[in-house]
């Protein structure tokens, strides 16, 4: 039996998809999405040429004969009036009628130029293309489940209430249901009015006579799904669409449009499980709700990355059980990992004030580039999530603190996913190895006598509280908080990378600069960028806010003057924060 299936879609890079049962189109906004969509749509219903602009060629299944077209799908013609032969469907968007005539005698015209049809795509794509393609778009979407009028005879399917009720009770009951789990409300179909279709919503309508003439009185008092938000229009929508047209290919732009993440993850699994080996459902996405949602159900999908940068496209096909394991790993689910396939570029970095401070950061350097910022949690899981992204095509840089010189195996892991020869390697480590053996040589008398000092000045503030009488709780809590940053403040005191952690670079001598430069450099071509000012907190130093071991108070401080910031792209954080861009932003520059 023939089925109608897109067999190979060809992207404008010459990238060749055989689409499966479910396919996927991810990434950043103005890639070029929503463009895909629409170039497999024409190409597949049109007879005009066109040249695509994302995809530049289309090929399905072709049948052997007219015949069996017709022992599967809806194409018959039907005799006018006037006496000519036309052929009516809904249109491929679904919100109006498509009718064509022209040709001879059906089916013997047909059947005499078939040959033609199958050689000549265009002619067929006009002629019986546009009754086995669904394109729902989000401009129709509120269109496709509206009041509408009733048919004028049997076969008449104008819009799409009269295509639902035509499938009938059972149809509808699904819809029914799948709306209540993700609503709390259920629809029903009211063709009491006879002339007109519309959905109701209400909360039951389990009491509601079979009769129409019954049933009217009752039906009257629900609200219209017309008058519903456009998020449950929506989903009813799609719902409607899938369970009640009998097409083999679907293509949906944006399915979780006006839809909050629950729904969106509903509409996921419903879309998951409406694709099978006789509908193929082409989908774009810029929801990472729905993308779990669709990996709930299955990892049978095909799923392609599409980026833009200077009006030029890359395409890369991810792997979805990969994704997968980023859906059910508790650490990179939690971090919204999945969330960076849909942006340009992704910064990854140790914690949350990690990435609010360079978040904000970047955005007042330049404020015309969408980046994800995900946090770590600690710098050993920054190598482990930007090979996540490299390994799946998504051009990603990690941010580190300047102690990851430290220790070594740590300093290694970021070296998993780099092309790096023995040189190169060895190099490296033997520079790290040199700035951790500086860092021991800072005198254990002076650590001593640093941290002897701080305990006097502690010491000295809990014996001012302890001479006063009548302390008030406010002054005893305040006393409690310095008490812990100035315990913070000896503990790091005692440490031989205190130095280093606060000014970085700075503590280095003459001859080590010139070797960490050479360090860094290698580092942030591979994508690691090492904060050369020691840690987060060492930042704004040239702006006024001295380093400090109290993190919360010090990005409440850093956050409050950003914005009075004047961008000064030789100081930092921004002469930092701009080569990280540059790198994001160079597409000639290799994925490591």
């Amino acid at each position: 039996m023939y089925t109608y299936k897109l067999t190979r879609i060809i992207f404008n890079n010459g990238l060749e998809l055989r689409p499966g049962n479910i396919t996927v189109i991810i990434g950043p906004n103005n890639a070029g999405k929503s463009r895909a969509l629409k170039d497999i749509a024409w190409k597949t219903t049109q007879d005009k040429p066109l040249q695509g602009i994302v995809v530049t060629d289309v090929e399905w299944t072709s049948p052997a004969t007219l015949q069996e077209i017709r022992d599967v799908y809806n194409v018959e013609r039907y005799r006018e009036e006037n006496g000519s032969w036309m052929f009516r469907t809904l249109a491929a968007e679904l919100c109006q009628e498509h009718s064509i005539g022209g040709g001879g005698e059906w089916p013997d015209w047909y059947e005499q130029t078939f040959p033609n049809f199958l050689i000549n795509k265009s002619q067929f794509a006009l002629y019986f293309g546009r009754s086995m393609v669904a394109f729902i778009t989000t401009e129709h979407r509120l269109q496709l489940v509206k009041e509408s009028v009733s048919a004028n005879h049997e076969k008449q399917e104008a819009n799409l209430l009269q295509v639902l009720y035509n499938a009938g009770r059972d149809v509808e009951s699904h819809i029914q249901k799948l709306v209540k789990r993700a609503f709390g409300k259920e629809i029903k179909l009211d063709f009491t009015g006879l002339q007109r279709l519309l959905l109701r919503v209400g909360d039951s309508f389990i009491t509601i006579p079979e009769d129409p003439r019954d049933a009217k009185p009752h039906l009257i008092k629900y609200e219209k799904l017309d008058e519903q938000g456009d998020g449950i229009r929506s989903f009813v929508g799609i719902l409607t669409a899938l369970l009640a047209i009998k097409r083999n290919v679907f293509l949906i732009d944006e399915p979780e449009a006006f839809l909050h993440p629950p729904q969106a993850f509903r509409i996921g699994e419903f879309l998951a499980e409406q694709a099978n080996s006789s509908r193929q459902i082409i989908l774009a996405t810029h929801s990472t709700d729905l993308l779990r949602g669709i990996l709930s159900k299955t990892t049978d999908v095909t799923i392609i990355r599409i980026a833009r940068q200077n009006q030029t496209n890359s395409f890369h096909t991810l792997d979805p059980n990969h994704l997968q394991q980023l859906v059910n790993d508790p650490l990179l689910s939690s971090a919204r990992v999945l969330d960076g396939f849909f942006y340009s570029g992704v910064v990854v970095v140790e914690a949350d004030s990690d990435a609010r401070f360079y978040h904000t950061t970047s955005n007042k350097l330049r404020n015309d580039i969408d980046f994800h910022f995900v946090k770590a949690d600690n710098k050993q899981t920054v190598s482990r999530i930007t090979q996540t992204y490299q390994h799946m095509g998504v051009r990603c840089a990690g941010i580190v603190d300047f102690d990851v010189l430290n220790d070594r195996a740590e300093f290694e892991k970021h070296f998993e996913s780099w092309k790096l020869n023995n040189d190169e390697i060895n190099l490296l480590l033997s520079i790290r190895q040199k700035i951790a053996e500086a860092a021991k040589y800072i005198p254990l008398d002076d650590r001593l006598e640093s941290v002897t000092q701080k305990l006097k000045t502690l010491l000295s503030s809990i014996n001012e509280i302890e001479g006063k009488e009548n302390v008030s709780t406010s002054e005893k809590a305040k006393l409690l908080k310095q008490v812990e940053r100035q315990a913070n403040e000896i503990l790091a005191s005692t440490k031989s990378w205190k130095e280093f952690k606060e000014k970085g670079r700075a503590a280095l001598s003459v001859e080590l600069k010139s070797e960490f430069d050479i360090l860094w450099e290698i580092c942030a071509q591979k994508g690691l960028f090492i904060n050369p000012c020691g840690e987060l907190e060492s930042m704004l130093v040239q702006q006024g806010i001295s380093y400090t071991t109290d993190k919360k108070g010090w990005i409440t401080s850093a956050l409050n003057l950003l914005p009075r910031l004047e961008v000064n792209e030789n100081e930092y954080p921004w002469k930092f924060i701009k080569a990280i861009q540059e790198y994001l932003l160079d597409v000639n520059q290799p994925m490591t």
